[in-house]
């Protein structure tokens, strides 16, 4: 059965989306926002079935107003409530001021008229933070572009600090407090959330950088009203690809020849790497060409592999004749034998992945002529935009569609949450795990993406379904042993069951 396509949206569509569902469709905001306060207290109750004390922690907004319709809902379950924000008294408007009515009323009727309150007395907050079994985040929402300052600021600081020695699990609402909705970046003092539940649509900060770190858990409610398809919409990676059933009259060259340029002296394993990676995704023969002083043993592991020596350009336009598709960059190095055998890549106009070292020496226009996809790190994206890391992670999005540009090609932005960016489109990847933070792990990225490339699919679907498989590979990996230690070479049996359809992985952290 075929996945149903997820998309995010930024916050500009989301806001024009609820702004015809209010003027054009004659949706009541108040009924709204009270769906969307009970879809996240259903989910707090499915996450928490045992919690009888809530803190809930409110701002002036859309999202506080979604903490109130929170509270009366926890009132009438019988849950002790308490609000809290970084200031009080706050004046609702609109919705939000209904909801407060509300809520008061509940409150008198079971008792609890403090429940209506809200406290921002930061030294009453730790003895309430002791006491709750769940801690609501519907501070700030879609709207906030701006870092935290003055009270907000150290309100957050104070709850980051109580939270780092108690054991109290945050659930956001909408998104976590702090967080970029379209670009992931992170304020200073944001929760980190166990539960998101976003409203409408999903939010690609919520997928990608440091805000796939702090959102948890992410459930899509749409209260009826999901988004619909837009240009600017971004597809969701979330289930992995399997390869179609083999044709019975196939034979090996029916898969494609993979040709991976890697591994300079003493960097064998990169090559190695590369080379079983696009074995295990199907490629019909993997020719690895390399560093004179290694290729006789390269293969002694891995007999399938066909390692060849090559000393300069001239050995590796040899080899070029057989590639579908070509992987260069692995373990290739800076030297002089690099710039030789680099020279080598000027003939070739065909299908390439370009990582690691390779991302290196490339110029704007080397790729214009080949069907292309280059997978750097941010550390690597940084140095080919000619910016900080820092810039890089704070809008990842912006970042691979601007690598994308600059190099004709499709870009991999590589990280939590990978990107995958064409002039086709935008797609982030809601699969991985830090599992995958080792050494070589990139490598067999490049060497899957270079097997589909080899049997014809074009660059940004190679790419993509490259990713997912890697991720969700590493997923298994994870699963099976835990995140620490795993190995780039541990990835293989994982890809192999993936590409046949014998496992689909752990569950996705998305709910839809």
């Amino acid at each position: 059965m075929t996945a149903p396509a997820l998309f995010a949206h930024r916050v500009a569509d989301i806001q024009a989306h609820e702004a015809y569902l209010f003027e054009q469709v004659g949706v009541d905001p108040y009924a709204l926002m009270k769906q969307a306060g009970q879809a996240v207290f259903e989910r707090l109750t499915e996450c928490w079935p045992h919690a009888k004390r809530v803190l809930i922690a409110v701002g002036p907004g859309q999202n506080g107003g979604d903490g109130l319709v929170i509270a009366a809902e926890a009132l009438k379950k019988g849950m002790s409530v308490h609000l809290i924000s970084y200031k009080s008294p706050i004046v609702f408007t609109k919705a939000a001021a209904k909801a407060h009515v509300e809520l008061k009323e509940i409150a008198y009727e079971h008792n609890q008229p403090q429940a209506a309150e809200i406290i921002s007395d930061l030294e009453s907050l730790t003895p309430l933070l002791a006491q709750a079994d769940v801690l609501v985040d519907a501070v700030f929402g879609i709207g906030l572009d701006r870092p935290f300052e003055g009270a907000a600021y150290r309100f957050f600081d104070h709850l980051n600090q109580c939270l780092a020695t108690q054991n109290i699990p945050v659930l956001a609402v909408d998104l976590p407090s702090g967080l970029h909705a379209d670009s992931g970046a992170v304020n200073p003092g944001t929760l980190t959330a166990e539960q998101t539940v976003s409203f409408l649509g999903l939010k690609p900060g919520l997928l990608t950088g440091a805000g796939r770190a702090c959102s948890g858990v992410i459930t899509l409610a749409e209260l009826g009203y999901p988004l619909s398809y837009s240009e600017q919409a971004i597809s969701v990676l979330n289930t992995p690809q399997a390869r179609p059933p083999k044709p019975v009259s196939a034979h090996k060259g029916s898969f494609g020849t993979v040709v991976v340029l890697a591994g300079n002296r003493g960097m064998s394993g990169a090559a190695r790497l590369a080379g079983e990676a696009a074995l295990r995704t199907g490629a019909g023969k993997v020719i690895v060409a390399t560093h004179p002083s290694h290729a006789a043993s390269l293969n002694l592991t891995r007999p399938e592999l066909m390692v060849y020596p090559v000393a300069d350009s001239k050995d590796v336009l040899r080899l070029l004749g057989h590639a579908d598709a070509l992987v260069v960059g692995p373990g290739l190095g800076r030297d002089r034998w690099t710039n030789d055998v680099w020279r080598s890549l000027r003939h070739f106009d065909g299908p390439v992945v370009v990582d690691a070292d390779g991302l290196s020496r490339l110029g704007t226009r080397s790729l214009q002529n080949n069907p292309a996809v280059i997978t750097p790190h941010p550390g690597e994206a940084a140095g080919m935009l000619d910016c900080s890391i820092a810039e890089i992670e704070d809008n990842r999005l912006q970042s691979a569609l601007e690598l994308s540009a600059r190099y004709f090609c499709t870009a991999v932005l590589k990280g939590a949450g990978s990107l995958i960016a064409s002039d086709k489109q935008l797609n982030i990847c809601a699969r991985g795990t830090p599992a995958l933070a080792t050494a070589g792990s990139g490598d067999v990225l490049s060497g899957v993406i270079g097997a589909l490339l080899a049997a014809g699919i074009e660059p940004h679907q190679a790419a993509v379904q490259g990713v997912v498989l890697h991720a969700v590979a590493g997923e298994i990996c994870a699963q099976q042993q835990g995140e620490w230690g795993v190995l780039a070479a541990d990835l293989f049996g994982p890809l192999g069951q993936l590409v046949n359809q014998r496992t689909v992985g752990p569950e996705s952290r998305l709910r839809v």
